[in-house]
């Protein structure tokens, strides 16, 4: 089985792999949660009213947010958490939107359960999206599922009380001037934020020696880092570097970047996420003697960032949403069906194929993973098809399972879109379903009813 791995075309082994997650704001590590044992003056009041798939509330499931908390019904059955962990930096620090994360099912103190609950979710008043958070081997009882696998709940016509208030608004921001960034001053200004809102915050992007260098390495692309930057950690420092990392609202993962300033060179490197996919804009090296080119050296990179790229999409990666199935030809052998991940931190791409007469499932990653078995995950909106594999090559890097027995192959056939990945419960990006049916009939006529 390994060697249809190994016979894939070296320009698919050179592509490689994010989608949405509900991973905290990188600017905000250990973002706090606030346990709720009731809604009544706690400013949520513009949350309250029932919700249910396409605003039916005559049907279940479905969930109903009062004074009093949440109260959540499937089939007849009423739950209503004793406590639910409000997660008030869910988005970052400076988040100033009206969606409101939630973890309704804590199980303790130290562990918030397996179900994220947003409201108002992607700005969107009137809107909750469930999504589950699976360690390896578990499964979602069929309660919780309920929610997960029920698309995005919607406000139900008549449920909001009367005279519902509108979500707090932000104080206006009336923007000053900060401090301009330059080379000589950058350690004086470790802990403090970029923007333009206090008078002792950063001016990274406007004036100040490191504006100019930034404005002049990026140039239209400027516009996307300040996005990219909108949910931001401060400057900090190590050793002669300075740096900062953030991302767009929402948009950990997907669109995001860092900022390294090394003002013993007056240089600054730039990594910029887009759509899960990293480029890498260096400060040019001197010209050689004699050469008419100028390359890019890059700067060498704090241990908090590297470990940021490690978990990350690299700069091989597919952009979101990824690309169309494809067949592939295998010599000597019935051809596989292959999609490429899309920004993914460690997937490059999966293939399926024939082995003995039945249906297997093989996966390629970016980097080495040194165990020996895994559990690739296929989310199709909540319906989840867990993939146990094994290591089948001693670098790492390749992975095989079987499907037969599972819903992959009647899921694929039938979803559009996309669908979100995970190993052993960790967030992977995302896979295309596009032509998905016509490449399976295809490359598994062999071992495989489709």
């Amino acid at each position: 089985m390994t060697v249809l791995l190994h016979k894939l075309p070296v320009s698919r082994l050179a592509v490689a792999p994010l989608a949405a997650c509900f991973l905290l704001a990188f600017a905000a590590p250990g973002a706090q949660a606030l346990t709720l044992s009731s809604f009544k003056n706690n400013g949520l009041e513009h949350l309250f009213g029932s919700y249910a798939p396409r605003g039916d509330c005559a049907k279940e499931p479905r969930v109903k947010i009062d004074a009093s908390g949440m109260t959540f019904h499937v089939r007849g059955r009423e739950v209503k958490p004793p406590r639910v962990e409000y997660a008030i930096t869910f988005f970052g620090p400076q988040y100033e939107g009206i969606s409101a994360a939630f973890f309704p099912f804590p199980v303790s103190d130290n562990d918030f359960g397996r179900v994220l609950m947003v409201v108002n979710d992607d700005e969107k008043r009137g809107v909750i999206r469930f999504e589950a958070d699976l360690p390896r081997g578990q499964r979602l009882d069929t309660f919780h599922a309920a929610f997960t696998g029920g698309g995005r709940f919607t406000l139900c016509a008549g449920s909001a009380p009367a005279n519902t208030p509108e979500p707090p608004q932000p104080e206006p921001v009336v923007a000053v001037q900060g401090i301009a960034a330059e080379w000589n001053n950058l350690a004086r200004l470790v802990g403090k934020y970029p923007g333009s809102y206090a008078e002792d915050n950063i001016d990274l992007f406007e004036r100040g020696a490191v504006a100019a260098a930034l404005q002049a390495q990026l140039g239209p692309k400027l516009a996307v880092l300040r996005t990219n930057l909108s949910v931001v950690s401060p400057l900090q420092r190590a050793g002669r570097m300075f740096y900062l990392t953030g991302n767009a609202p929402h948009r950990g993962g997907e669109d995001q970047a860092y900022v390294l300033i090394d003002p013993t060179r007056r240089a600054v490197q730039v990594g910029l996420w887009e759509q899960g996919r990293l480029t890498v804009y260096a400060p040019a090296a001197s010209k050689q003697t004699g050469s008419t080119q100028t390359s890019a050296a890059r700067l060498p990179v704090p241990p908090d960032i590297q470990k940021w790229l490690d978990n990350s999409p690299p700069e091989t990666a597919v952009a979101t949403p990824g690309t169309p199935w494809e067949v592939v030809p295998v010599a000597g052998r019935a051809p596989m069906a292959y999609v490429s991940a899309a920004g993914s931190p460690n997937i490059e791409a999966l293939s399926l194929y024939c082995e003995g007469g039945k249906p297997y499932m093989a996966m390629l990653l970016n980097k080495p993973n040194r165990g020996r078995a895994l559990t690739m995950t296929w989310n199709f909106a909540g319906r989840l098809v867990n993939i146990p594999v094994q290591r089948a090559t001693a670098n790492g890097t390749h992975w095989v399972g079987g499907v037969t027995g599972t819903p992959l192959l009647s899921l694929l056939m039938q979803q559009t879109g996309t669908v979100m990945l995970r190993i052993d419960g960790r967030l992977e990006g995302e896979a295309a379903l596009g032509n998905a049916p016509a490449v399976l009939r295809q490359a598994l006529r062999g071992c495989a009813r489709l």
